[in-house]
């Protein structure tokens, strides 16, 4: 609950300061932790924390846990962008308004540039992280129970010569399970790696299949706008700083009427799988990854328990595989844009 609802006086107060400003500007546009909040003011952690206190004790910031990281979002701009919370309407239009004014700050392009370049760190730091595993991901981090995941993720987009993407496709895994409904199917990845890995599994797909191995951005995907009749993110979205950017480039290149489908994991406590897979998130919330699709443009979303679990597999072997819940989340692109 935001605190100042029933002063309006003390919002005034917190949000006269141009240093909290900045700071929900930041966490408007992306969901950073302290230290990246201190990069990209350009501070001390120790002056940023401060003013967090000050936001924090007046119910402006979303905070998620993220094994010992503690990551912060403006609570504020989630429901200016529509997601449910407690703020009331006046203290988002208040919010609104400043925003207009945030230009004016002489700061604000700076930490821009700052954000651009933290970003920037990250997207080229993720696909070296996976070159390294390629080779053994197939061991390590794509061993399920049953294989229905696949199985029942691909059943979502069920017709004949289709033109199919599998985006994060790893090791081809999603994609062998596409290929009997494709004419044509595109793999993305971020990481060289995976994609030579890919093609080297998939070479042996029906000759009447095209195929094709694009490296790129997840969020920028090398696509042309409405070029598919469905796309696929298995197992992508808890690797991504951020998924919002996936799912709209989702809904560009997906046709009117197409179909985008997420395989994703359940919150868990498996903390290791954040330094050994590559783990952004310990799971995610369906209720939230729905909201996600909502806000892309999605429409007739659907959200399904699989009974499937992922068991991913600790570089100490002394240690047994988890085992893992997993839900498919579907929404259709609408006919008219």
């Amino acid at each position: 609950m935001i605190a100042t609802q029933a002063d309006p006086t003390q919002l005034l107060r917190v949000l006269a300061d141009p240093t909290r400003l900045r700071t929900l500007a930041l966490l408007e546009l992306e969901e950073l932790s302290v230290g990246d909040l201190g990069r990209c003011l350009g501070m001390a952690q120790s002056r940023v924390s401060n003013h967090l206190r000050v936001l924090r004790e007046n119910g402006l910031l979303i905070e998620r846990h993220l094994g010992t990281r503690n990551l912060l979002r403006s609570a504020l701009a989630d429901q200016s962008h529509g997601a449910e919370g407690s703020a009331g309407p006046w203290p988002v239009q208040l919010w609104m308004s400043l925003r207009q004014g945030l230009p004016s700050l002489a700061e604000h392009s700076a930490d821009r540039m700052r954000l651009d370049e933290l970003l920037s760190e990250r997207r080229a730091a993720a696909p070296e992280f996976f070159d390294g595993l390629a080779g053994e991901w197939d061991k390590r981090g794509a061993a399920f129970d049953s294989g229905q995941a696949r199985q029942r993720t691909i059943a979502n987009l069920l017709g004949g010569g289709l033109v199919l993407a599998d985006l994060g496709c790893g090791t081809g895994y999603m994609a062998r399970a596409m290929a009997p409904f494709c004419r044509k199917l595109i793999c993305v990845d971020g990481s060289t790696g995976m994609i030579d890995e890919a093609r080297r599994r998939l070479a042996t797909l029906a000759g009447d299949i095209e195929t094709e191995f694009l490296t790129g951005a997840l969020d920028a995907l090398p696509i042309e706008d409405s070029a598919l009749d469905g796309a696929v993110a298995g197992m992508v979205l808890h690797h991504l700083p951020t998924y919002s950017g996936l799912l709209r480039e989702m809904r560009r290149v997906i046709r009117p009427g197409g179909t985008a489908v997420v395989l994703e994991l359940a919150p868990h406590r498996e903390a290791w799988m954040s330094s050994e897979l590559g783990d952004r998130h310990l799971g995610l919330d369906p209720t939230e990854v729905s909201a996600g699709f909502r806000r892309a443009g999605f429409e007739n979303i659907s959200t399904e328990a699989v009974d499937d679990s992922y068991r991913p597999v600790p570089r100490d072997a002394e240690e047994a595989p988890a085992s893992l819940s997993l839900y498919i989340v579907r929404g259709r692109v609408p006919q008219s844009r």
